[in-house]
């Protein structure tokens, strides 16, 4: 070889100095490869968090900044697309079985890329859209028709991006799933935990638009029956539907709100020569005994669309037909976080004087004086109704700089199940129910709980009483789930009542004695179920079905300073056909703050591979909390 060199000492030369350009060449190739991908990445993804809140929080500021991350990540696909054109590893590759998937792989990702930086351009389109209309609202018109001329405005950026998510969406299943490289691999694994969200946001978009103008009257006047929940007395659907009334809706623009007090209806019933009503058998048990079923506790049912209309059948028995359009309810937790938005209001309250309610006192003062004494003739709960039609009033005419906080909270109060809607328009309803706000029992793949809680002893402790639990599932090779959910329950009420007026007390909590009834609802077939209290054997006092759930319960007494353990126990046969996989749904109800919970998951005694639980929060213990209903995804292998 050293003989042939020296032979032909050109052809050295030339080699020494083409192989060492040749290699910075490639080397210079492969980084600008490399980091072009790798900076478009970063790019997209700082873009995707300013604008994954596109809306009326955003500002100029943010709009600039995200289409200038977007014009860099443009260019540096264009710059990757370039060299990977004329890679002559990737040319000679592209025909070979192993490798040619993995570039063909790396072209669809620049693809989908390319896609998703004109989805953001369209967002980043939107988001100006909202902002100028923040910016400078029209003069004198409410928040409701501010967002229904957004809804418009933004239209073909949403159709627009609707299709480029759509192309998106088929580039991703012509891939499939073929092995891949550990980063382009990586790549597919996040985009397709991003997909779903992008998809669901442009549908809930989607359906704003085709909801709220009609909703909110401005395809015709509306009329919905209002049910204000006390969920300080918590009852299946959310709590005591302490005061009900109908809202007139025109234009955006709601009339005035008159609740009459649930406590009446009985002595309006009777007066009407109306007999009594069988109530459910725990509900007459333990709570009514020989009063006639009412609307204050029509309620019993957790399915919304169930039993709103028996409210509505409670409320016409009464006050004759209204010919409503829908029926809403509402919790004291949607009152009191609307007051972060408008700020304190005050109120002349008839025998008490000027009362400031503000976002941490509302709903201790709304109890206070709602239970007070009263006259016969008084109507107790007006205050409620006179509150609501001032957060109200003061919502519609929010400075725009509010608006963004309105939204985000009502948002909110939907996921967490503080407002519940039925429309009788059948594509309204459909909608709701695509977006979680109908309140039903739901119906999802996979097994399915939600433990419910009826305070039946008249008092107020649910303010209180805040359990926590321990929930433990084990999976058997058949696929039957066991189901071990433990709840611990304590009465704080010599803690909080110290140094306070022992009146109030009384007023709201009697003898400080909570009476839960409480209730495990799960798919319909379970089965083996049982029922401890501390310990000891309880029993199961009453099974049903309803609404496509089967459910049992028992009855809990809880003294003040006490605590108790109650442990429910039950089987799902074939709660999961995968071999390794297994799927839950807990269901929040509606009405409570977020018990948490200590969740673990097993298969035959052996934790799961991989847990991942979407929704809720997390408490500093690292627990699950029900502020949101839960979804929980198990690999056992």
């Amino acid at each position: 070889m050293r003989r042939a060199i020296l032979r032909h000492p050109r052809l050295f030369v030339a080699s020494a100095v083409v192989v060492p350009v040749l290699l910075v060449l490639a080397g210079w190739h492969y980084w600008t490869l490399y980091s072009s991908l790798a900076h478009a990445r970063e790019e997209l993804l700082s873009a995707q968090a300013r604008l994954s809140d596109v809306g009326l929080n955003l500002s100029q500021g943010d709009i600039a900044v995200a289409r200038e991350q977007l014009r860099s990540a443009s260019e540096d696909l264009a710059r990757a697309r370039d060299h990977l054109r004329w890679d002559p590893i990737a040319r000679g590759t592209r025909a070979l079985p192993g490798t040619g998937g993995q570039v063909k792989a790396l072209d669809q990702f620049l693809d989908m890329a390319d896609l998703l930086v004109q989805i953001g351009e369209g967002a980043t389109s939107a988001g100006a859209r909202a902002v100028a209309l923040r910016d400078t609202p029209p003069a004198g018109q409410p928040l409701t028709r501010s967002l229904v001329d957004l809804l418009d405005d933004t239209g073909p950026d949403l159709d627009r991006v609707d299709e480029l998510t759509r192309q998106l969406v088929a580039i991703r299943l012509e891939m499939g799933d073929a092995r891949l490289l550990p980063p382009l691999d990586a790549v597919r694994r996040r985009l397709d935990r991003e997909l779903p969200r992008l998809a669901n946001a442009i549908e809930q978009a989607r359906q704003s638009k085709s909801l709220l103008p009609a909703f909110l009257g401005f395809h015709g006047d509306r009329k919905y029956l209002v049910l204000a929940l006390n969920s300080g007395e918590l009852l299946p659907g959310g709590g005591l539907v302490t005061t009900a009334g109908v809202l007139p809706v025109s234009q955006g623009v709601n009339g005035r709100l008159e609740f009459t007090d649930s406590t009446a209806w009985k002595t309006q019933w009777e007066a009407k020569g109306g007999a009594y009503i069988q109530p459910p058998g725990p509900l007459q048990r333990y709570l009514l005994r020989d009063f006639t079923w009412n609307l204050l506790v029509s309620n019993w049912t957790p399915d919304f669309p169930t039993w709103s209309q028996q409210a509505l059948e409670f409320y016409e028995l009464v006050h004759g037909p209204q010919d409503v359009n829908g029926v809403v309810a509402v919790d004291l937790v949607v009152l009191q976080r609307l007051l972060t938005v408008t700020g304190p209001k005050t109120l002349d309250v008839a025998g008490a004087g000027p009362i400031t309610f503000d976002a941490d006192n509302a709903i201790i003062l709304l109890e206070q004086l709602t239970r007070q004494p009263f006259e016969p003739t008084d109507d107790r709960k007006s205050v409620v109704g006179e509150l609501a039609n001032v957060i109200i009033a003061d919502l519609l005419r929010l400075p725009s700089n509010k608006w963004a906080d309105a939204v985000d909270v009502m948002r909110r109060l939907g996921q967490e199940r503080h407002i519940q809607i039925l429309s009788f328009d059948a594509g309204e309803q459909t909608i709701i129910r695509d977006v979680r706000w109908d309140g039903r029992l739901e119906a999802p793949r996979g097994d399915f709980v939600q433990l419910n809680e009826a305070s039946v002893l008249s008092t107020k402790l649910n303010l209180l009483i805040k359990p926590d639990a321990e929930y433990r599932i084990d999976v058997n090779a058949l696929g039957d789930a066991r189901h071990h959910l433990e709840l611990r329950y304590h009465n704080g009420l010599p803690d909080w009542a110290a140094g306070k007026d022992p009146k109030l007390v009384q007023q709201l909590f009697l003898s400080g004695l909570y009476g839960g009834y409480l209730r495990l609802f799960g798919p319909r077939g379970l089965a083996n179920e049982e029922v401890t209290m501390d310990g000891q054997p309880w029993g199961v006092e009453d099974q049903g079905d309803d609404s496509g759930k089967h459910w049992f319960g028992a009855f809990m007494a809880l003294p003040p300073g006490a605590s108790h353990v109650v442990a429910f126990r039950w089987t799902v046969a074939l709660a999961t056909t995968s071999p390794d996989g297994y799927d839950l749904y807990i269901q929040k109800q509606p009405g409570t703050d977020g018990m948490c919970v200590a969740l673990s998951l097993t298969r035959e005694g052996t934790p799961a591979r991989t847990l991942i639980v979407t929704g809720g929060t997390r408490d500093g213990k690292g627990r699950v909390c029900l502020t949101t209903d839960i979804r929980v995804h198990a690999r056992f292998s």
